[in-house]
């Protein structure tokens, strides 16, 4: 368990990297039709919320569930274009850049 905040936040970024891969290999399984990758997802979800749980422990919740769920989205948008060749606009530039303006802001808070 996390015993300070630094230790805490640490452990909030292993878990967004953690969904990170666990929702890559979620979008590589084909819909669950490769078992490996399905595996990998799975854990990738699970070890996510032992950790995003452990990190709680001493971070406040929101802050917490901001950080994961924005910094999240950022990360795997960028991970879709980068590696899935998906589409990426100025409006959705926009929105993103609006998430991270509201992390810069909840965290300055």
């Amino acid at each position: 368990m996390a015993t300070d905040k630094r230790t805490a936040l640490f452990e909030l970024l292993l878990a967004i990297a953690s969904e990170q891969v666990g929702t890559s290999a979620m979008k590589a399984s084909g819909g669950f039709s490769s078992l490996g990758l399905t595996v990998i997802a799975a854990t990738g979800y699970i070890f996510s919320l032992i950790i995003f749980a452990r990190s709680m422990h001493i971070l406040p919740m929101g802050f917490a569930y901001a950080l994961w769920v924005g910094l999240g989205m950022a990360i795997v948008t960028i991970l879709g274009v980068v590696i899935y060749k998906e589409s990426f606009n100025w409006k959705m530039a926009i929105g993103l850049g609006l998430v991270i303006a509201g992390l810069i802001s909840m965290n300055v808070a």
